[in-house]
């Protein structure tokens, strides 16, 4: 949200996954929030489902009524190829000329020349280490008899990978 805000975007869609997903939730709340600290709403929102088909006809959606939006952020990167796919062959649209797209999991595919997805980059690696840590934490607590294992809180940063997907507004 704030890259979008700060490269000068007004009308900033939101294409959702699986609604009962908490990744799903988490990204949708920090996407909203960040909105909101620099005094905008979300311009449009649907429902892709983290499928294909179901972000195609999201997009269509989005771009009914004539009324675009001038950016789109995916909840993930597979969705975004199919967004970008329909903004270029079926609306015939340019990315990022017309409307900037980003995405979230920074997949091999997102560095593709037909691509170059900007994308929030999910550091995996990192993410299994820390769950791996906890576990094993748990475990030796258990072994040891040390006492009760107590839940923690890991954050990780997940960068963002600018690429081209992305244009600048502001004159």
């Amino acid at each position: 949200a704030d890259f979008l805000v700060e490269k000068g975007h007004k009308r900033i869609a939101f294409i959702a996954g699986w609604e009962g997903a908490s990744t799903q939730r988490d990204r949708e709340q920090g996407f909203v929030e960040g909105l909101k600290a620099a005094g905008q709403s979300v311009f449009k929102r649907e429902v892709g489902n983290f499928t294909h088909e179901d972000a195609i006809a999201a997009t269509l959606r989005l771009f009914e009524d004539g009324n675009r939006p001038d950016a789109i952020f995916v909840a993930n990167d597979h969705m975004a190829f199919a967004v970008m796919d329909v903004i270029r062959g079926t609306l015939a649209l340019k990315i990022p000329e017309d409307v900037s797209v980003v995405g979230y999991d920074d997949v091999p595919i997102a560095a593709w020349p037909a691509y170059s997805l900007t994308t929030v980059r999910q550091p995996c690696n990192r993410m299994v280490a820390e769950t791996v840590d906890i576990l094993m934490s748990g475990i030796d607590a258990k072994n040891d008899h040390s006492g009760e294992f107590k839940a923690r809180k890991t954050q990780i940063e997940g960068p963002l990978i600018v690429r081209g997907s992305v244009r600048s507004v502001k004159g």
